[in-house]
Parts: structure tokens; C-alpha cells; sequence
């Protein structure tokens, strides 16, 4: 039954590919889970795959964050 309050959510395309990105870095971390070098400047660390797959998804998402938002001129 449809009501007047305005409770329906229009999906967005932008959130739609959001979702398909999250789902195959999901897919990716869980087929990796073989433990992987990781160098750094100052050290090495081993970690397991899926780790460095979600840590760099993360990092991009935070760079993307700031790099995409606009400044606003009061």
C-alpha cells in the first residue's frame, strides 16, 4: 500500500556501481586469503591478502573522499 509520506527510496546509478565495486572487492578479499609480503619503505610485514586488498580499497576511498569534495566559497 502506497503512502503520501514520501517513504520510498529512488536508488541512484552512482549507488547501484558502489555496490557492484564492494561486491567484488569481497569476492576478491575471500579468494585471497594466502598470506602476502608487503614492503614498505622502512619494513617488510606479512599479511594475509585479503588484508591488503580491503586496506587499499580503503585507502582509495578515503583519497577519492577528499579529492572529490568541493569547497565552498561563502
Amino acid at each position: 500500500m502506497a503512502e503520501d509520506g514520501g517513504s520510498e527510496r529512488n536508488i541512484s546509478p552512482k549507488m547501484i556501481l558502489v555496490a557492484i565495486l564492494v561486491v567484488i572487492i569481497v569476492i576478491l578479499a575471500i579468494a585471497n586469503s594466502q598470506d602476502q609480503k608487503v614492503d614498505f619503505v622502512v619494513a617488510d610485514i606479512t599479511l594475509p591478502l585479503f588484508v591488503v586488498i580491503v586496506g587499499s580499497a580503503l585507502v582509495g576511498l578515503i583519497v577519492g573522499y577528499f579529492l572529490g569534495r568541493r569547497e565552498r566559497h561563502d
